[in-house]
């Protein structure tokens, strides 16, 4: 992170040793790391709610769009109906009524008479197999 060497981290640790003292200075390297812990979650925390941020983003942007295509899509089959419609109502207009062709059948056919029909009463004989 930051271009520091060995030998001027040592010159750092001889300078406090001196200025601080031998009895604070474990109080005050255990502060200071206390307070460095402190800053680098901090800058973890901003860079995690950035990068959340980010995804939210996109995700709002997929989901217009998504919208955007679900409109279209809706407005294309709503035309393509209103278009069908139209036609059928062109059709049955120029075509006259007439009855459809199943009904014509239908009275033309006339009813069988099933009481000519022989019924028999003794039951048939069982076949034989041809052996």
């Amino acid at each position: 992170m930051f271009d520091i060497s060995f030998a001027e981290l040592v010159v750092v640790g001889i300078v406090a040793l001196i200025v601080i003292g031998p009895e604070r200075l474990p109080a005050v390297a255990r502060t200071a790391g206390y307070f460095l812990g402190r800053a680098r979650r901090y800058v973890d925390q901003v860079k995690h709610d950035l990068h959340e941020e980010m995804e939210l983003d996109s995700l709002r942007k997929l989901r217009d769009s998504m919208h955007e295509t679900v409109n279209s899509f809706e407005n294309s089959v709503r035309s393509e109906i209103n278009k069908i419609q139209e036609t059928t109502e062109t059709q049955s207009a120029v075509i006259p009524d007439k009855q459809p062709p199943f009904e014509k059948a239908a009275e033309n056919i006339e009813p069988v008479n099933t009481s000519e029909t022989k019924t028999s009463s003794a039951p048939a004989e069982p076949r034989q197999p041809n052996s």
